[in-house]
């Protein structure tokens, strides 16, 4: 079964390596991925399995988000570097931002995975460079000062009426 699971992170990978340019580190990555990956497919699996013949009726309530999380493939300071951010979960980096990968990969807002892998809330979810990039944006457009602008006009507004 082992075995089946590494022939299999091995054709993975090598079709994603033939495809695209990766460092040593990325393609340790991509390997520790896949394999993860495999891996939580089988178990789930397997689970489901079990699940089905022992417990129907428990399977179909069940929501798919309530599976407790495993233990990270990265440490915090691993998944968030200036430049880039990685998930904790299958250890995919390069990433500017989190949110979408979550939802899209492992159905979980991004609260669930602060509060999954007590992630610090004054942590971003986000590339600092790139948090700092989009505040500066935001500041040389003059967004702020629009937003106390407009608070102030409804305030106005609703005072008068």
């Amino acid at each position: 079964m082992a075995s089946d699971l590494l022939e299999l992170t091995v054709d993975i990978v090598v079709a994603h390596a033939s495809t695209s340019e990766m460092s040593p580190d990325e393609l340790l990555n991509e390997i520790k991925m896949v394999y993860v990956t495999l891996k939580n497919i089988e178990h789930d699996d397997a689970t489901k399995e079990i699940a089905e013949t022992e417990m129907p009726e428990k399977t179909q309530n069940t929501a798919a988000g309530d599976a407790k999380p495993l233990a990270p493939v990265l440490s915090v300071e691993e998944a968030f570097k200036p430049d880039q951010v990685a998930c904790m979960i299958c250890g995919k980096s390069g990433m500017t931002t989190l949110k979408r990968h979550l939802m899209s990969a492992h159905n979980m807002k991004p609260g669930e995975y602060r509060k999954a892998y007590q992630i610090p809330k004054d942590q971003p979810l986000a590339a600092t460079e790139y948090v700092a990039k989009r505040r500066q944006m935001a500041l040389d457009r003059g967004l702020g000062e629009n937003l106390a602008k407009a608070r102030a006009a409804r305030k106005a507004k609703t005072s008068e009426a």
